[in-house]
């Protein structure tokens, strides 16, 4: 099947552009910040002859419009995306980013999922509110401030991708950072900032998949350690899957190892 293109929604908050293949039960994804809708090619690839996946742009990132930057907000966009698609309950897998936001959804809507699948995420930075953005995140948006878009895309799959990776690879993620805009970037980073995820985890009683990669520099096992320990305080039927010989994209790095651990635990549900 092919890569869908691009669709677009004007919803209450604004617009909001996506893609969407296939036919069955439905599967949503969300990108992290160095991605958008493009990010998940393998997987409509993958399982859209069994699913119905249907994977956003963020606000800030493809054609959708920004909303206030706090992961309850974009957890309403979503929310209203799917209304406005008419999903029935579906499966939900956010990576990094988009984890923050399957978070936050999954404890705010949770009669809306099936299931839960959390990629290469965290709870939050947990800092409060009106907390400046950390010197990282600052020279992140400076670079691409500054530098030609495939440049900071190329910075940005280094920076994500475990040593070795596939010359494809990179060039596969260097072209889909250097879409990046910066009021999308900046407005997520802010999200992540002040995110705490923690009491949302903890409520959940659906299964949930963590995947996380051994080489990841980003969500390191520290920060994915405590969002596992969020979920174990709850009644959520947890199951984790550590990723070998991948860092901050697996969905690309190793395709068949991910989608084997995704579609194990599907095949569960």
């Amino acid at each position: 099947m092919a890569f869908p293109d691009r669709q677009t929604l004007d919803l209450h908050h604004g617009r909001v552009s996506y893609r969407q293949a296939g036919s069955g039960p439905d599967l949503v994804l969300l990108h992290g910040l160095a991605g958008n809708s493009r990010t998940w090619e393998e997987q409509f690839a993958a399982f859209s002859g069994r699913w119905r996946v249907t994977a956003w742009d963020a606000p800030g990132y493809g054609e959708s419009d920004t909303v206030e930057p706090t992961v309850d907000a974009y957890a309403a966009a979503l929310a209203a995306l799917v209304d406005a698609l008419e999903l029935p309950r579906f499966v939900l897998l956010g990576h990094s980013m988009g984890g923050v936001v399957a978070g936050r959804f999954a404890g705010t809507y949770p009669e809306r999922l099936r299931a839960l699948a959390l990629s290469c995420t965290l709870l939050g930075r947990r800092q409060a509110p009106g907390t400046p953005l950390s010197e990282p995140y600052l020279a992140r948006l400076r670079e691409l401030e500054t530098l030609p878009a495939r440049e900071y895309g190329a910075n940005r799959a280094k920076s994500m991708a475990a040593p070795g990776c596939a010359p494809e690879i990179l060039e596969r993620l260097t072209g889909i950072a250097a879409e990046t805009r910066r009021e999308g970037l900046e407005s997520a980073m802010r999200l992540i900032a002040v995110a705490d995820n923690s009491a949302a985890l903890a409520s959940l009683i659906l299964p949930v998949l963590v995947l996380t990669g051994q080489e990841d520099r980003t969500v390191t096992k520290e920060v994915s350690g405590d969002l596992l320990a969020a979920l174990a305080g709850g009644p959520a039927q947890v199951k984790t899957k550590e990723l070998p010989g991948v860092g901050h994209a697996p969905y690309l790095e190793d395709t068949a190892a991910y989608n084997s651990a995704l579609q194990a635990f599907l095949d569960d549900l």
